[in-house]
């Protein structure tokens, strides 16, 4: 378990897949996180939950100060490198623009950084949220290139940002 100032993140569990199912069935959620990727249905993932959890991607249930399930992280080691990592972030969208993000991401790269011993921390955005990007920017990402073309949202196709934080910048 990770506290933050606002959050905790921890291992997410069996029965959270129906809260943060209904979080990635939201419409607005969907547009930046796989937006025309096919779900897998929420019985399918409680009956296979050890085997989708079991890889290295790891999962963290994003809880707030009031005891709910507002989202949840992913992370994982990069393959090709050590001490590299990749994560990920979905929040509902009742609790965007309230410092949540900001607060769970400084929490996961505190943990990444300090206790896993990290060097550099990556991810990929929609250039289209805005809001999502901001938040990187405030933990001290800094974007580092642009995949064109590599979203479909809205009928058309747009980028996706490379952003990045090396331990040397990681301000706690």
């Amino acid at each position: 378990m990770l506290k933050g100032k606002k959050v905790i993140l921890k291992s997410m569990e069996k029965k959270e897949v129906p809260t943060i199912y209904n979080i990635l069935c939201d419409r607005e959620v969907r547009e930046f996180d796989g937006a025309y990727l096919i779900l897998p249905g929420k019985d399918y993932i409680i009956e296979n939950f050890n085997e989708l959890t079991s890889g290295s991607t790891k999962y963290l249930t994003i809880v707030n100060e009031k005891g709910l399930v507002i989202g949840y992280m992913t992370y994982r080691e990069c393959k090709d490198s050590i001490n590299v990592y990749s994560i990920g972030i979905t929040i509902g969208k009742n609790f965007w623009s309230k410092g949540y993000g900001q607060d769970s991401v400084n929490t996961l790269l505190n943990y990444l950084f300090l206790d896993r011993g990290a060097m550099r921390v990556e991810l990929e955005v929609v250039d289209l949220n805005e809001k999502a990007i901001n938040c990187y920017k405030k933990c001290g990402f800094q974007e580092e290139g642009r995949k064109r073309n590599r979203y479909f949202i809205h009928g058309k196709y747009t980028n996706v940002v490379i952003m990045g934080i090396l331990k040397e910048d990681f301000k706690e």
